[in-house]
Order: structure tokens, then C-alpha cells, then sequence
């Protein structure tokens, strides 16, 4: 079981030691934004302070939100532009270019992240999402 609060306490440590602007946080959407639908007919049932959490990280200068799917590049721009009439403003989909390759690391095939919300990260989104707006008003100050 993962702790999200220490992930996001971690991350924003690491960015004041480093002198960052920001930290890197990618979302999945299936059972981790929204109950899984596998229907004709796509529904958008919010899980429990998902929707007001991401709202929350969306306000957040110092937070880049990626969605993190595998679901076909349609499909994943009807997702964003129905989150963005919902108050969630993700910056990319399936990809960070602002961190790029170094001497040390290459990111050609991997996107860089500091925290991953994904239900099969172990993330509990029945109650993780209050921990996340919790640890994000404690570590993100």
C-alpha cells in the first residue's frame, strides 16, 4: 500500500531542495478519477473528492497534472476537455516534455513524474483523495 501523503511530502521537499519551479503529478482516469465504465455509453461518476481534489491541483502554479491512460488519443480529448468544464485543467496527456533527457537519465520512452495517482500504484481512491488534498495544503506550502 502506498502512502500518498508521503509522496506528495517527498516531492515538495525534493522541489524547495532543488530550487524547482514546480513538481510533476500524472492521474490516471479508470477507477482512480472516475468509477470504470466499460459501457457503449461513457459515464462520469466522480469518485469520492476526486473531482474536488483535482480541482484543487489544478489552481496550483508550483503542480504540472498529466493524465495517465492507456485509452485511445480520442477518447483521452473528450476526457480533458470534459474535466476542464468540471474545474480540472490537465497541462499534458501521456507525456512531460519539460523535463528532458540528461547525462544520467533518458526519457525518450519513460515520462518523468514526482508522484503517480493510479489505482494500480496502489492508490485507494476511496480515500486517498482527501490525503491528497490534506498533503497538499501541509507539504505545499
Amino acid at each position: 500500500m502506498t502512502d500518498i501523503a508521503k509522496a506528495f511530502e517527498a516531492a515538495f521537499r525534493r522541489k524547495r531542495e532543488k530550487g524547482w519551479d514546480k513538481i510533476y503529478v500524472v492521474v490516471d482516469i479508470h477507477d482512480t478519477i472516475l468509477r470504470a465504465c466499460y459501457e457503449a455509453e461513457e459515464t462520469y461518476n466522480y469518485l469520492p473528492y476526486a473531482k474536488s481534489a483535482l480541482q484543487l491541483l489544478s489552481t496550483r502554479d508550483d503542480i504540472c497534472l498529466i493524465l495517465w491512460s492507456g485509452c485511445y488519443p480520442e477518447r483521452l480529448e473528450v476526457y480533458r476537455q470534459r474535466f476542464a468544464k468540471d474545474g480540472i485543467h490537465f497541462d499534458y496527456i501521456n507525456e512531460n516534455p519539460e523535463v528532458g533527457n540528461s547525462a544520467f537519465q533518458n526519457f525518450d520512452k519513460k515520462l518523468y513524474f514526482n508522484v503517480g495517482i493510479d489505482d494500480k500504484f496502489g492508490f485507494d481512491p476511496e480515500t486517498d483523495w482527501v490525503r491528497v488534498m490534506e498533503a497538499v495544503a501541509v507539504a505545499g506550502n
